[in-house]
């Protein structure tokens, strides 16, 4: 039977890429009903979300998503974002992390979604490739053999492509989309989180009291800057536990403790289990080579 002349629809077909995204980072979170990552941004990644189940609070910019399974985001780069879990419907949610591309046509072309759309969209007819690709990702992100990353990076290009399809029809977004001084303090947090930040330190740099910095901060993101460095400590730490294999001392070096115990004692105290028992019960079943 045939299905398609490649020859025939390359005449009529339009280059979404003029360089191909590669993929910088792939996790799965699943089963966790506390699950939630506060307020960060990435600077250079775009973010392909799908959620395959449960239900959830995703916050970018300043806008909520109330998302359920079969929703599609697309964060882009620089974009402040966060997500909550539903308690007795938790999330089930995969991120494609893809960066280095040149949009085709586009003003903007290290900007994936155009500003004025809406990141959020359903997945509809699509639902079941992207549930494929994505296992197919997670399948070849832990293949130890020299094509796994080549294979891996045409995985998340066709991704990429189909994300850019559906999304050509997202609803515009007129909301204006205003800087404020809480957003560079995040920023400044969320690239020096795993450094020793003290509201000392963010006096010195931003040349304000330490009072309207805490004050300006919790008044937009409801913590305080101090309490929002642990929070962000954390879930890196909760990221990397389900998502790789690193070392507990490796991770807890990586998100700014030296000393494991400390960082231990403070994971159960504000995940409610201990780290390597969280791994055990919400990590994904990664491949470790042995």
């Amino acid at each position: 039977m045939f299905l398609f002349d490649n020859q025939n629809e390359k005449k009529h077909a339009k280059p979404i890429f003029t360089s191909a995204p590669v993929m910088s980072r792939l996790s799965h979170s699943f089963n966790d009903s506390h699950w939630s990552y506060p307020y960060h941004v990435h600077k250079h990644e775009t973010e392909l979300i799908y959620f395959s189940g449960g239900k959830a609070s995703y916050q970018i910019n300043n806008e909520v998503f109330n998302v359920i399974a079969g929703d599609l985001l697309i964060v882009n780069k620089g974009c402040i974002h966060s997500i909550t879990s539903d308690i007795d419907d938790p999330i089930s949610c995969w991120t494609c992390a893809i960066t280095n591309f040149k949009m085709a046509n586009s003003s903007s072309p290290d900007i994936f979604l155009p500003l004025d759309k809406k990141p959020y969209d359903r997945s509809h007819e699509h639902r079941r490739i992207i549930e494929d690709i994505f296992e197919a990702l997670e399948y070849f992100s832990q293949q130890h053999n020299p094509y796994a990353v080549t294979v891996c990076d045409s995985l998340a290009n066709a991704l990429a492509n189909i994300y850019f399809s559906i999304f050509q029809n997202a609803v515009t977004d007129h909301n204006e989309k205003k800087p404020s001084f809480a957003q560079d303090i995040l920023f400044y947090i969320n690239e020096n989180y795993a450094k020793d930040i003290t509201l000392k330190e963010l006096t010195e740099h931003f040349h304000i009291s330490s009072d309207y910095i805490s004050h300006k901060f919790k008044e937009t993101y409801g913590i305080s800057p101090i309490n929002y460095v642990i929070d962000r400590r954390i879930s890196e730490a909760k990221w990397m536990l389900i998502n790789t294999m690193d070392s507990l001392i490796s991770i807890s070096s990586q998100v700014g403790y030296d000393n494991t115990t400390h960082f231990s004692k403070l994971f159960l105290k504000r995940v409610g289990y201990p780290p390597l028992e969280y791994r055990r019960k919400f990590g994904m079943k990664l491949n470790s080579g042995k």
